[in-house]
């Protein structure tokens, strides 16, 4: 049965946040990891990353809590996972979906005929192989598979003019969808983000009773709904960009002293202890 903690709730990204920005390795959290084991508090996987990438990450994180995909395209309750077993959900490849978005197949569908008809000039991850996103991330070869293993959103690189990019985004505003400003790409998705997906799990995994505190940790522009909606939204510093600005929180906002990681476990270290 998997336990979780009523006093605290943590969301977390990964790339940058949870993830070295770099070579993607999370041994600087150790201390806090092992923390939050101790103390059973539930930690949710709130990424741009896919259901194919976590199932396989959140094993090696040992994390057996559901997750949050793309953005905030779908909260995953993975098949071992018995939380929200009384909550109706969609059975995707032997999981358990709350979808927020349309799927991905009709977002490239359009994507594709806009290119074609206005001359938008971007590229996006249907026209990438695996060796091209490598190039691209650094990811491994197996790694860059899953990544392009999309459900919700076609992230995509753009290479067209500002005049063009207003354009595009009048056009996608019509039509239901957004462009969130992640770490290296434009996630083309529907209107939703991590805050929405995050709020939707809190209710579901406290149902009555006392609120727990939730904690939420991002370092990107598509991690501000997030970390806006939280009690306590920790912007984790960044060596390759400047911090996201959160405009109206609904708790505090605090700026971790150390970068990635390592900013990460010293700054959850301090809030739970």
């Amino acid at each position: 049965m998997t336990a979780i903690a009523a006093e605290h709730i943590i969301f977390t990204d990964l790339d940058g946040t949870l993830l070295d920005h770099d070579d993607y390795s999370f041994s600087a959290a150790a201390p806090a990891l092992a923390l939050l084991k101790e103390k059973s508090i539930a930690w949710i996987l709130n990424t741009s990353k896919t259901s194919a990438e976590l199932r396989l990450l959140s094993a090696r994180l040992d994390n057996p809590y559901p997750y949050i995909v793309e953005n905030g395209a779908a909260v995953v309750v993975p098949a071992e996972c018995e939380l929200l077993a009384n909550i109706d959900l969609e059975q995707v490849n032997g999981e358990r979906h709350k979808r927020f978005a349309p799927r991905r197949q009709e977002i490239v569908e359009m994507l594709h005929r806009w290119r074609d008809e206005k001359a938008y000039q971007f590229s996006g991850f249907s026209d990438l192989d695996v060796p091209a996103l490598q190039k691209i991330t650094g990811l491994d070869s197996a790694d860059a598979e899953l990544a392009l293993q999309r459900d919700y959103s076609e992230p995509i690189r753009w290479q067209g003019s500002e005049a063009q990019w207003q354009k595009f985004n009048e056009d996608l505003q019509a039509a239901g969808l957004q462009a969130l400003k992640g770490g290296r790409f434009h996630h083309i998705m529907g209107p939703t983000n991590k805050g929405v997906a995050m709020s939707w799990l809190v209710s579901c995994l406290y149902p009555a009773g006392a609120m727990p505190r939730v904690i939420a940790l991002g370092d990107s522009g598509n991690d501000i709904a997030m970390l806006a909606a939280a009690d306590i939204g920790v912007v984790v510093r960044s060596a390759h960009h400047a911090p996201p600005e959160i405009l109206s929180p609904k708790g505090d906002i605090v700026l971790t002293e150390q970068y990635g990681p390592a900013g990460w476990n010293e700054t959850l270290l301090k809030l739970l202890n």
